[in-house]
């Protein structure tokens, strides 16, 4: 049986398929015509970013200050398949400006170059804008300032009438402000502006408010050039208010024996009478006389005691009196004998000490203090009835040795106290 040969050119003497077979070849004839021989086309990319060549400035430690984002828009010709945005994008072309003319810190115009990643790309470059971009170069200075608070009243004082203002106290009292050395080096103060509607009667306070930083002139100096760290930009303002009053100064004792609750020492404050002074408003409650401190037993003796208080220092109290800068608290303690004795390391007790921790004083440990009391008790007082102890929960498993201060109590005693401040060396195992 034989079999017949397949050929193409009795295929083709097939009128339909010859023609079938000429329309393909024709349109792929026309494709490649088209792609590779057709005129060239324009097209336009926008928002392409600008990258500053810092080489030149970085020798210089110049830094880039103010606005970095510039973007250009660029227009190409080349070939239909070439300039086609499924082909070509923004990411194909580098944009940059050169800093080849900075020598010095100051704003400059930087020239843009623009060209195509792809350096074998057919894709032409006609035009593009800007053609320069405005750069501001300095070196970086880093300074602390102390934040000012500035209250702008209406009412034409803080304080109302009966009142007076204190410092203002700010959230945040020193701000760190990085950038441009020249703006920098322009701040003249920082300051946290407030308003205040009407004169205030008690202390207020005023959140979130902005933060200015000023040159000597009181203009803003341009944040685009300066920066805060932290990015700290508003504070909390408190404004205390005080009401003038008139009081009787007054002083605390502590570690007092039981004795002087039923016979309270006889003092005189000098100087003597009624204070003008101004007391915060949170304390005023309906109190007409204020502590200017408190004195601890131990550090009265017999005879006479003289207790000064600074004046700068009473809580809560501002002395409106300028010739007054201090008090005197002045008293006897007539009648009172002084004693001695000697504690060893068996009459003094460790309190606190930390589980796993071992103290020990050392066996020649001697103690000698002085004890204040009425005669007939201080006759009758023995070692047994002065318990001392030394807090050790300070102490620490890497610690070798401590000096610890003693505390004293006398329960069997009502008018016996120690006079002093004592110590005593502990070993730590």
């Amino acid at each position: 049986m034989n079999q017949k040969r397949f050929s193409i050119g009795r295929l083709l003497q097939n009128n339909k398929i010859a023609f079938a077979v000429s329309v393909v070849l024709a349109v792929i004839l026309w494709l490649i015509v088209a792609i590779w021989f057709s005129d060239r086309q324009e097209a336009v990319f926008t928002e392409i970013p600008v990258s500053i060549d810092t080489t030149m400035t970085d020798k210089l430690d110049l830094q880039v200050f103010g606005q970095t984002d510039f973007t250009v828009t660029v227009q190409v010709t080349g070939k239909r398949y070439e300039v086609s945005s499924a082909v070509l994008s923004k990411e194909d072309f580098v944009v940059t400006a050169s800093t080849v003319n900075v020598s010095s810190a100051g704003k400059y115009t930087l020239p843009v170059t623009v060209r195509t990643a792809d350096a074998s790309s057919d894709v032409k470059i006609i035009s593009f804008s800007p053609e320069t971009v405005d750069v501001y170069f300095d070196y970086n200075l880093t300074e602390n300032y102390v934040v000012q608070a500035q209250l702008n009243t209406e009412g034409g004082s803080v304080a109302a009438d009966g009142f007076i203002a204190g410092d203002a106290i700010l959230s945040t009292a020193e701000i760190t402000v990085s950038g441009a050395a020249t703006e920098v080096q322009k701040i003249a103060r920082v300051v946290a502006k407030v308003s205040v509607p009407k004169p205030l009667s008690e202390t207020t306070k005023y959140e979130n408010t902005d933060i200015s930083i000023l040159n000597e002139n009181g203009g803003i100096v341009r944040s685009a050039y300066v920066s805060v760290a932290d990015g700290i930009s508003d504070v909390t303002v408190t404004v205390p208010i005080f009401k003038i009053v008139q009081f009787t100064p007054t002083v605390r004792f502590k570690n007092t024996p039981t004795y002087f609750l039923e016979n309270p020492i006889k003092y005189t404050c000098y100087p003597t009478g009624t204070i003008h002074a101004a007391v915060s408003t949170e304390l005023l409650g309906s109190a007409d006389s204020f502590s200017l401190g408190t004195i601890d037993f131990s550090d009265v003796t017999s005879g006479l005691n003289t207790f000064t208080f600074n004046a700068a220092d009473i809580p809560n109290i501002r002395i409106l009196d300028e010739s007054i800068d201090s008090f005197k608290v002045i008293f006897s303690m007539e009648g009172f004998q002084t004693r001695k004795f000697t504690l060893t390391a068996d009459e003094i007790s460790l309190t606190g000490l930390a589980q796993g921790i071992t103290a020990t004083l050392p066996q020649d440990t001697s103690v000698e203090i002085v004890v204040i009391g009425l005669p007939y008790e201080l006759e009758l007082l023995t070692l047994e009835d002065i318990l001392a102890t030394a807090d050790a929960s300070v102490l620490r498993e890497d610690s070798k040795t401590a000096q610890l201060p003693l505390n004293f109590s006398m329960e069997k005693s009502k008018c016996c106290w120690v006079y002093g401040d004592y110590t005593v060396n502990v070993h730590v195992s």
